[in-house]
Order: C-alpha cells, then structure tokens, then sequence
C-alpha cells in the first residue's frame, strides 16, 4: 500500500536512455530529501550520471519508501528500455544459485 509520499511515484515504461536517467534523477533527488532509501544497485548512479558505464547496457535499482517501506525496482536495457514497477521484496543476489558454465563446444569430443 503506497502512502501519500511516494503515491506519485509513477509505474511506467522507460522508453529511451533519457527517461531512465530523468527517473534517476527524481529518485535520487527523493533520496536526498530523506523520502527515498536505496537498497540496491547494480551499478553505482554516480557512474551512469557522468557516462562512465564502461559499455554496460542493463541496469537494476530498487529504492524502499521511507513512509511506507514500499520497494520500487527500476531496471532498464538501455538498448531497448525498462520499467519503474513495484518489488515484492529487497533484490538479494545470494538467493540466486551460479549456473555452472557451459561447456565448450571444441572440448567435446
């Protein structure tokens, strides 16, 4: 259930490299004001604000409501674009098993 500081938040598409980066901007500017936390990042923002992404395309944020502890994941491909949606839940990579290589093709004998 949202609450009346983050109700705003829009759930939406991500349609080109700019809008991710406008709704970074918001969400960073509600972190600062104290409405927002990030609880996770797969890449620093810093580094997406000054195009230092060294070539990476996919990128995963979600922030938790300080009012109401909703959480709002924002993942884009900015190749092909991305969603601002409400999570279940804090992303945990430690719940997700490595899959184990594939093997290579020349090796088989």
């Amino acid at each position: 259930m949202r609450c009346k500081q983050c109700e705003n938040i829009p759930l939406t598409d991500i349609k080109s490299p700019a809008d991710y980066i406008a709704a970074l901007e918001a969400f960073s500017r509600m972190e600062t004001a104290g409405l927002l936390e990030k609880v996770y990042e797969n890449f620093p923002i810093e580094a997406i604000f000054t195009a230092n992404t060294g070539g990476r395309t996919k990128f995963f944020h979600q922030y938790r409501c300080m009012g109401c502890s909703t959480v709002y994941g924002m993942f884009v491909n900015t190749t092909v674009g991305g969603q601002i949606k409400i999570n279940e839940k804090i992303f945990d990579p430690s719940e997700y098993e490595d899959k184990e290589p594939k093997p290579d093709k020349k090796e088989e004998g």
